[in-house]
């Protein structure tokens, strides 16, 4: 493979100085040139790059010298060719293009380049190298207790998944930061200020905001926030009764907060596992068959296989043939390091497309293979286009179209029909149970997501100084989430590198707007499915109709703006972000919430935030001292105000 890289990068010099000279005088008609050539060569480049990508995250520990070694050619040989094409690209006037689709392929050009914008090859290197190195300390950190050694998967997912031990809940929580987000953080100010620099010269006020422009909207953080304002009063209904449930279970105190690792999840990000702790009834059947999967002896590839299936049935095309030759479907059990995080992967050559999992066979996983499949899909049906327009119509638009799939999948009358469930049961009390854990799932991972990326937003910005990244991580969270952490944080702890998508510099964004999609989604699908009665129980499995209107969407990538992608999808009924599906799926759990019994405490995030000190209080650390502490305060307020009248 050494070879291999050399002869491109030779290659691809040589052709570089030898096309720049062919654009001049870098006219409309010549971009159009620069494009056809820049998309044959990205592709050879882009699957050389992913094939060592692949091979790094799934080397064995005598593979990793030789990795390393080929990484860093790797890394340069994809600087220089971007810069080559990025000093390209500045020649061009793209403003004055008569022709709207070469606009619009400019701008995808100088995304899709991206964060190559960094004259310094040096620096260039040391960027991508400091990237590499977050990710590898994330993927390989591990926990010891009790002299055993810990993985974040399966071990520490399954723990948090399963384990309601609240005191061994905590305990694991900050032996896992202290293990992943702290390694990060003498590494991630020179990211953030390398980022920055890297999208200087596109006349991006920072990494965020040239992150942003994938949307194509100069608003997006208020268009966020308002959606998230329709959603909050749902949101709050949820935390209240989530924390009226625990509370009972774990004699919370009275304060409306809630500490963050009691929910079932490493980052409480989504609350779906501890649905069967607080489920309102009891009698009702239970929703997770992981026990009715292995008890028909499931293997890992039994989920793919059922995946597939769910996709074909929609008309859409099987996966090829390379695909279960190449993906990596278990932990391997050779000893290797492996990047156990769910990832689809496209080789850009229109044959090999894979999916890396650790798979376990549980309904939450069968979930997940069903997202990365949607992400195949999508893979296979825009590989005609352009390599500039090889991506969903904006990036929220990837995660909602696997997520989508799981609102079919996940319906009692699906699992009903592939016979994971012996028996259907649809009665008002089952439709709460269904909703409540979907609400855990969805409604729950809103917030969270927004918190997320604005603090990702602040970091870049300079608002957030690294002084200040674990304090405003949390002032974030218990805004949005009404989360505390169960112990106290300080200034060198560093609670966001625990989470894959910031040591691996993902934006989180993409997210959000996924939720919101796919509920959008869903509902036009469901219609041209013609299916009648509530839009939370319906099931497109098995619709040519839908498959159809999903396969055209898909096969434009992001050749055509979001916004006029949507409005055709959604037969014209809007063309911008819109949670009223969202609200209309929840809407029986929402009316039910408001019958409940649930306090309205006030979510006083002060009590926790020591500005001062830098200091995040722990849910449970001193919480009757502080208390004391402030009423000692006032009372000597009140003695000297005495003392002056």
């Amino acid at each position: 493979m050494n070879c291999t890289i050399m002869f491109y990068v030779v290659l691809l010099s040589l052709i570089s100085r030898v096309l720049t000279e062919k654009y001049a005088p870098y006219t409309e008609e010549q971009f159009q040139l620069w494009l056809d050539d820049w998309n044959q060569l990205t592709h050879a480049e882009m699957h050389l790059i992913t094939k060592i990508f692949w091979s790094d995250e799934i080397a064995s520990d005598d593979e990793i010298d030789v990795l390393e070694s080929e990484f860093e050619k790797s890394i340069m040989l994809s600087a220089n060719f971007s810069q080559e094409k990025l000093r390209e690209l500045k020649k061009f006037d793209w403003r004055s293009f008569k022709d709207s689709n070469l606009k619009r392929a400019f701008l995808r050009a100088v995304i899709v380049i991206g964060d190559s914008g960094i004259s310094d090859s040096q620096r260039v290197h040391k960027w991508k190298q400091i990237k590499s190195d977050m990710n590898t300390m994330y993927t390989t950190s591990k926990i010891i207790y009790k002299n055993k050694t810990l993985s974040l998967e399966p071990n520490l997912t399954s723990v948090f998944q399963s384990n309601r031990n609240y005191t061994f809940l905590r305990t694991m929580w900050k032996l896992w930061r202290d293990s992943s987000g702290k390694k990060l953080a003498k590494l991630y100010p020179e990211y953030i200020n390398l980022s920055n620099e890297a999208v200087k010269d596109y006349d991006f006020k920072d990494y965020g905001e040239y992150s942003r422009s994938s949307f194509e909207t100069n608003n997006l953080p208020d268009d966020l926030d308002e959606i998230y304002s329709q959603l909050e009063g749902l949101y709050k209904l949820l935390h209240r009764y989530v924390r009226k449930k625990l509370g009972e279970i774990y004699k919370l105190k009275n304060t409306g907060l809630l500490p963050a690792h009691i929910l079932g999840d490493l980052w409480a990000q989504q609350w779906h596992n501890i649905f069967e702790d607080i489920k309102p009834y009891k009698n009702k059947t239970l929703l997770d068959v992981t026990s009715k999967m292995r008890e028909k002896n499931m293997a890992p590839r039994d989920l793919f296989l059922i995946a597939e299936e769910f996709y074909t049935s929609l008309g859409l095309d099987p996966l090829p043939e390379t695909f279960w030759n190449n993906s990596l479907f278990e932990k391997p059990n050779d000893g290797r390091e492996v990047n156990c995080h769910a990832s689809a992967w496209d080789f850009y050559d229109g044959k090999d497309f894979r999916i890396k999992m650790c798979t376990t066979v549980s309904m939450n996983d069968m979930f997940v293979v069903h997202h990365e499949m949607g992400h195949i899909q999508y893979y296979m049906n825009y590989k005609h286009q352009p390599f500039h327009f090889k991506e969903g119509a904006n990036p929220g638009f990837h995660e909602a179209l696997g997520d989508l799939m799981t609102l079919s999948v996940m319906t009692p009358g699906h699992l009903y029909k592939i016979k994971l469930i012996d028996e259907l049961v649809e009665d008002e009390e089952q439709d709460i149970n269904f909703l409540l854990f979907m609400a855990l799932r969805n409604i729950a991972f809103a917030p969270f997501s927004l918190a997320v990326e604005k603090w990702r937003w602040s970091v870049f910005s300079g608002n957030t100084t690294p002084d200040n990244y674990n304090l405003d991580w949390w002032k974030f969270r218990c805004k949005y989430q009404g989360l505390v952490p169960p112990v106290d944080r300080f200034q060198d702890d560093f609670d966001p590198g625990s989470k894959y998508h910031i040591a691996a510099g993902v934006p989180y964004d993409r997210y959000f707007v996924s939720l919101i999609l796919k509920f959008q989604f869903h509902e036009t699908l469901c219609k041209a499915s013609n299916h009648k009665g509530p839009l939370f129980k319906c099931d497109i499995y098995q619709s040519k109709e839908a498959g159809k209107k999903l396969k055209h969407m898909m096969e434009k990538g992001s050749s055509e703006s979001w916004n006029k992608v949507l409005y055709e999808f959604t037969d014209g009924k809007t063309d911008k972000l819109d949670p009223s599906a969202m609200l209309e799926y929840f809407k029986p759990l929402h009316e039910w919430l408001l019958k409940q019994d649930l306090s309205e405490n006030e979510w006083n995030c002060n009590d926790y935030l020591d500005l001062k000190n830098n200091i995040v209080h722990g849910y449970d650390t001193n919480f009757a001292s502080r208390q004391t502490s402030k009423l000692i305060e006032m009372l000597a307020f009140l003695i000297v105000l005495f003392n002056i009248f």
